[in-house]
């Protein structure tokens, strides 16, 4: 498969916000995190991210990255899908269902079924993410956002969660 059709399946939500394909979503999150995306956006004390939305996608990718999905049932308010960009956000969210199926029709199948499942493996991975995410910013709270950075940067050369698991036990035992 070529790059060009790659890139095409993953903006192919982009014709979901166009008119009648357009579904009332709303992003949910789990209400035992709540405390998470407000400590995290607020700026009076050491909130690195703007919006809950910023916070949501980011911690769906480290959710996704260290392979912890969590499925939860009590939510808090929700977040609107309206706010989601459809030029890196929605793309971003593809790969990942993409990834976690293995089924290339997630990517253009354009049911409101179809849709919402995407939409709930996100929501899983950014609730595994979520609190790894905080534990980060808080482990030094005033430099909180080179925490994240660096974090983040620890994937840069993983290949496969085994990759991870191994560089991390590595470390633990000073080798």
């Amino acid at each position: 498969m070529t790059q060009d059709k790659i890139t095409k399946m993953l903006m192919s939500t982009q014709k979901l916000r166009g008119g009648e394909r357009m579904f009332n979503i709303r992003v949910r999150r789990p209400k035992e995190q709540e405390y998470i995306y407000k400590e995290l956006t607020d700026k009076k004390e050491f909130g690195i991210f703007e919006t809950y939305k910023d916070i949501f996608m980011m911690a769906m990718v480290v959710g996704f990255l260290e392979g912890n999905r969590q499925p939860f049932q009590e939510t808090s308010e929700h977040i609107n899908w309206q706010v989601f960009n459809a030029s890196t956000d929605e793309p971003v969210i593809n790969i990942i269902a993409y990834l976690e199926t293995e089924d290339f029709t997630i990517l253009y199948d354009y049911t409101e079924e179809s849709f919402k499942e995407k939409v709930k493996i996100a929501e899983e991975y950014a609730a595994g993410g979520a609190k790894m995410i905080y534990d980060v910013t808080m482990s030094d709270q005033k430099n909180g956002l080179q925490k994240i950075i660096d974090y983040i940067q620890e994937f840069d050369e993983i290949k496969n969660h085994s990759d991870l698991k191994t560089k991390r036990l590595k470390e633990d035992l000073n080798l």
